[in-house]
């Protein structure tokens, strides 16, 4: 458990812990900045962010939805994340674009 809450494993049960200890009022550490280059498309209401050449994060800020791609392929899309969970999923497309 330890190793998931601070990032050391990122498998599906790790993510998993991470989520649910979001979910029951836990907290990232204070002051984490993801490694990754942000642009905002004011006129398309959407915010890039990309990890690395492979990896990117497009969150629509019209319809709500949070994209991953890897490639330029489409991997997850969520709906009306919360902040924390915006949080968490940033952290976990950065680890994914390290081990690629």
């Amino acid at each position: 458990m330890w190793r998931a809450l601070n990032f050391e494993r990122n498998s599906d049960k790790a993510q998993r812990i991470r989520r649910l200890a979001l979910q029951r009022g836990g907290k990232l550490t204070e002051g984490y900045t993801p490694e990754c280059e942000t642009t905002h498309q004011t006129a398309d209401r959407t915010m890039t962010q990309t990890f690395g050449h492979r990896v990117k994060i497009v969150a629509d800020f019209g319809s709500s939805e949070v994209v991953v791609m890897v490639d330029g392929v489409k991997k997850n899309s969520y709906k009306n994340l919360s902040i924390p969970e915006f949080m968490q999923l940033q952290n976990e497309v950065e680890q994914m674009a390290a081990a690629l």
